[in-house]
């Protein structure tokens, strides 16, 4: 459990990482933000995120992108430049690490279970 002074270093991190999530974050950035030096901000992250600060900005970009894709057409390219990815690869890369399948495996997989249950009059299904 943190302390009030440390939760609320670790808030202002993590407001500003999800107000800034399209842009490229450094650790010293974040640190300068929480008021805190690197090496604390680190220790912070991990007791009260589980991850370290570049891991769960990934983890948060990663989260955003399964909304977007979910919710507009955007294409992958798009996609990767608006959560702050280097290129629609790096983007891919992070997307698998991160959920265990490509965007478009996961898109495809969210698109299925929306499809309602279509039962022929035998009762199986086509």
């Amino acid at each position: 459990m943190l302390a009030p002074q440390q939760s609320a270093a670790l808030l202002r991190a993590l407001r500003y990482i999800d107000e800034h999530l399209s842009q490229p974050l450094r650790v010293t950035e974040l640190a300068e933000v929480a008021c805190v030096s690197r090496f604390h901000l680190v220790r912070l992250f991990r007791s009260g995120t589980g991850a370290s600060p570049l891991r769960y900005v990934r983890r948060r970009r990663i989260e955003r992108a399964r909304q977007l894709l979910a919710t507009t057409g955007q294409s992958m390219t798009c996609l990767a430049q608006h959560l702050g990815f280097f290129d629609q690869s790096h983007f891919v890369r992070s997307f698998r690490a991160e959920t265990g399948c490509s965007p478009g495996q996961y898109l495809a997989g969210d698109a299925a279970l929306a499809l309602p249950l279509v039962v022929s009059s035998t009762g199986v299904r086509p």
